[in-house]
């Protein structure tokens, strides 16, 4: 992100009032202990600081953690993980021309209201008013979801589930604002109460009580009301539950429900929609430096705080983050508010994004930016975002190709392509080329009804997955790869191995011509398969090597299937073209 800090910035000097050890890790590149970090005799927040985010990562019986700086990150040894980043503001000084100091620079931690006071909502209101006056990510197109719930202002306790509030005119003036969350466990009783269904969906549309709601629906409803809004998007409550056909209808319009709302309430300290998200937090916490300039430098945890936070784990949640045009997150730590223009901290520290993953992620009108960029930005983008997907977790593994379908939808609109089950025609080879990401073999997902995805996608299957990674090969034109006018389809060239066995070797199998490795295979699942009845599909090759026979074919392995007269994937791999027959017949991937 942008206002890195650097190395230059830090040497300047660092006052008395911050500690000899963290004056000593922030001025080099040495590392220094955690022991020797807050100590009893100690009073510096960054120390505290330091000691609080680093306890995540120590296990039972390990005796030393140091912590490294590298530029503007705090990283736990040299090449570990990142704990902390530093952000300057190299704007100018925050000291008045009358109020210059003359002391040498300091480090204070910063006491924020805490979350739920009144200077804390005032500071949301400012956010949005900044970003609705000089901001496009404020500009929505017209849209109203099917039901929402009317919350009233401020103290309002009798809350209504409404249709269409208004006419169309009228509807498109409004505003309201949708909760992206983690529902949690709930037992059959807290599902009865808390979500709307065919049986108390007339009692809730005439009205029911503040007080029927689980805790983080109140705390989003209180949030609501003090943004000066009277409506609220709610999942479990707008959407019927036990529904099929209402859940599906729904599903299909996320994209337009969260892309269209004035902003997303993200409750991304609450695991559940038990816990809440305004009572109990702690005050912010950060730890600000200012140099001899009088310019600041903050010690925040952006990273931890929501990407990696238990509200981001969630398949679903990837996808409402992206299509909002902008979000509040209120994490254990402290809030954050993020749209098209960067991110800003309760602390006041604003963080811009330089082109890359996060500059896409924020984009107000998805993916805009990204398709800018070109063909591999843009395809990086979407590698990089189906694999943290693909680990991400689901109360029904069978939702895999639904909650990511609005996304999917809206790239492949400004693509101008044909997208199926989590494959682009326009990336086709590059995004059949993926692997399963653990050790352990996948298995294929049930879904209702039959509606498994083909064998060639990653949505048919369980867990994480990752893309081949090669930087130069080319896709040859001469297989014909493309999909077939049967949506379960891919047409391909069948090619098969030339005198090859297979070796079992940890995580992979070894492909052997005689004695020689001459390639790799990583199977999808366990099975015990003969590699006589192994066939393989030519996905690419490498660019650099026209002619040489020595050269790598990247492939799929797969295996013929008469129920479903075609062959079906078994996994994928990399093998010398020599090993590879040059006949081939027509076939279907299915």
């Amino acid at each position: 992100m942008k206002k890195d800090l650097s190395a230059r910035l830090m040497k300047k000097g660092l006052s008395p009032r911050l500690c000899l050890d963290c004056t000593q890790l922030l001025s080099s590149d040495r590392s220094v202990p955690i022991s020797e970090l807050h100590t009893p005799a100690k009073d510096c927040a960054l120390c505290k600081l330091l000691h609080h985010v680093v306890l995540r990562y120590h296990s039972e019986g390990q005796k030393r953690i140091d912590i490294f700086r590298n530029g503007s990150a705090l990283k736990i040894a040299e090449g570990g993980p990142r704990i902390l980043r530093l952000f300057a503001d190299l704007g100018p000084s925050i000291n008045s021309r009358n109020d210059i100091k003359t002391e040498p620079p300091f480090l204070q931690a910063i006491d924020c209201s805490p979350t739920g006071s009144a200077p804390y909502f005032q500071l949301l209101r400012e956010w949005l008013r900044e970003c609705d006056q000089n901001h496009i990510c404020g500009k929505r197109k017209p849209y109203w979801p099917t039901r929402v719930i009317f919350v009233g202002g401020p103290g309002t306790k009798t809350l209504k589930l409404r249709k269409q509030p208004y006419g169309p005119e009228q509807k498109n003036r409004l505003d309201y604002i949708a909760l992206s969350h983690c529902w949690g466990t709930l037992t059959d009783e807290e599902k009865e109460q808390f979500c709307t269904t065919k049986d108390n969906y007339p009692l809730r549309s005439e009205g029911f009580s503040f007080n029927d709601l689980p805790k983080t629906f109140q705390d989003a409803v209180e949030v609501t009301q003090q943004l000066g809004k009277e409506y609220l998007w709610i999942d479990s409550i707008c959407i019927i539950q036990k529904d099929s056909k209402d859940w599906e209808d729904e599903a299909g319009l996320m994209e337009d429900i969260f892309a269209s709302a004035y902003c997303t309430i993200a409750a991304s300290r609450a695991t559940s929609c038990k816990d809440g998200f305004l009572e109990g937090n702690p005050r912010s916490q950060y730890v600000q430096i200012q140099d001899i300039k009088g310019r600041r430098v903050d010690v925040c945890d952006f990273d931890n705080d929501v990407d990696e936070g238990p509200l981001n784990k969630r398949a679903w949640v990837l996808q409402e983050r992206v299509l909002s045009r902008r979000t509040i997150h209120i994490s254990a730590e402290q809030t954050y508010w993020e749209c098209g223009e960067g991110v800003r901290c309760d602390n006041f520290t604003r963080l811009e994004c330089p082109p890359g993953k996060q500059y896409f992620v924020i984009d107000p009108d998805f993916p805009k930016r990204l398709t800018a960029s070109g063909y591999d930005r843009t395809v990086e983008f979407v590698q990089f975002f189906f694999e943290k997907y693909s680990r991400c977790g689901l109360s029904y593994e069978s939702d895999r190709s639904t909650a990511i379908s609005g996304l999917v939808k809206r790239i492949e609109g400004a693509l101008k392509t044909e997208a199926r089950y989590g494959v682009f025609s326009c990336f086709l080879n590059r995004l059949l080329l993926w692997k399963r990401s653990d050790e352990k073999k996948t298995a294929p997902i049930v879904y209702p009804g039959g509606k498994e995805p083909p064998s060639w996608s990653w949505m048919a299957y369980y867990g994480g997955i990752d893309f081949v990674s090669t930087l130069r090969f080319r896709v040859p034109n001469s297989e014909g790869l493309r999909f077939d006018t049967d949506k379960e389809a891919i047409i391909s060239k069948i090619r098969q191995f030339k005198n090859c066995r297979l070796e079992q070797q940890e995580k992979e199998h070894a492909i052997f011509a005689d004695q020689e490795r001459v390639g790799s295979l990583w199977f999808d699942m366990a099975a015990d398969i003969e590699s006589k009845s192994i066939n393989c599909v030519v996905v690419a090759m490498d660019d650099d090597a026209k002619e040489d026979p020595q050269k790598t074919y990247y492939i799929l392995a797969v295996r013929g299937n008469q129920k479903k007269n075609g062959y079906e994937r078994l996994g994928v791999g990399k093998v010398k073209a020599l090993y590879v027959s040059m006949e081939s017949d027509i076939g279907k991937l299915v």
